[in-house]
């Protein structure tokens, strides 16, 4: 890969996603442009260290008019109720825009990443957990057809950015400590609980996210189901995925999943499973275990950082393409 010499502005860095992107850049070798950092006056982080040397943080409420005349790209990492304006500044200023939390899907000039070519100014990403069945049920759907698929996703706290984070780690020092606790980013207690939905569900008990993420994946079976749980864990996640195909498959599972980049599958004899803790948290490989077929139905499990394996590794691969 040629070395990448575009501006990219990365908003919202002091935010969970914002520091996967940070890290993901730093750890780039191809991309040696400029990169500015930017968040709120509420994070009150001031410097990031960039490759051994202090990059200050720009607070977007002071800059001036013609703040992002020198970027190229633009990675937002941002809450939903500033990505819409932020987003509209940096397209009149002719900036790409990376929608990496997903906030501007209806925009009417968004283009999924996956469908991303150069001409594309607002690039918006596919849900994580997403990104990370996709290279897996394509491989399955390449032996045979899939009629049914269950998923089930059992989430840590980091779904919710940096305040899920702080609030697990608030409750669990409250409870042990012996005082009460005031859920604010949930309805209901998350440490040493466990949520078997993650936001309001419709009629048919389903929640936003589970709606979406079913109907992405709604060309490769007839039949899917979408469960999220979330865990009282602060970062990684680990999703079952349960099929049926048409006809049997006959290749070997492992060796078949193996060879999918920057995935490793652990054997069924193994002494040891991976876990969230230790393969599913702060790196952006992605592990598969406890592979089971019989017939024509089949599970596994994959254990993965859906922030940086799921958003940073995919937007990083297409944006370092594109420039």
């Amino acid at each position: 890969m040629a070395a990448i010499t575009q501006s990219v502005g990365l908003f919202g860095v002091t935010g969970e996603v914002g520091r996967a992107f940070f890290d993901g850049l730093e750890a780039q070798p191809a991309f040696v442009g400029r990169l500015r950092l930017f968040a709120s006056a509420a994070s009150g982080e001031e410097t990031r260290v960039y490759r051994d040397r202090p990059i200050a943080i720009e607070v977007v409420e002071e800059l001036a008019a013609d703040r992002f005349d020198d970027l190229s790209e633009a990675i937002l990492a941002v809450p939903a109720d500033v990505a819409d304006e932020l987003a509209a500044q940096l397209l009149q200023a002719g900036v790409r825009v990376w929608d990496v939390t997903g906030h501007l899907r209806a925009h009417p000039r968004a283009v999924p990443l996956s469908q991303a070519t150069g001409a594309d100014l607002l690039i918006v990403c596919d849900d994580p957990l997403v990104a990370l069945c996709q290279p897996v049920l394509d491989a399955l759907a390449e032996q045979a057809p899939l009629t049914e698929l269950a998923i089930t996703a059992l989430s840590s706290v980091s779904l919710r950015g940096k305040a899920g984070v702080k609030e697990l780690a608030a409750q669990t020092g409250n409870l042990l400590n012996g005082r009460g606790i005031e859920p604010t980013v949930w309805t209901q207690q998350i440490a040493f609980n466990v949520l078997l939905a993650d936001g309001q569900r419709d009629s048919s008990g389903r929640t936003a996210r589970e709606r979406r993420i079913e109907k992405s994946f709604s060309a490769y079976a007839p039949v899917i189901s979408i469960e999220q749980v979330v865990m009282p864990l602060f970062f990684g996640a680990m999703v079952q995925l349960r099929w049926h195909t048409e006809t049997a498959i006959t290749a070997d599972i492992d060796k078949l999943l193996s060879t999918l980049p920057h995935t490793q599958v652990t054997a069924a004899q193994a002494s040891e499973l991976p876990s969230p803790v230790s393969d599913g948290a702060d790196h952006d490989g992605v592990s598969i275990a406890r592979v089971q077929v019989s017939d024509n139905r089949g599970s596994l499990w994959i254990i993965a950082d859906p922030i940086r394996a799921g958003l940073v590794r995919p937007v990083l691969n297409v944006l370092m393409n594109l420039g």
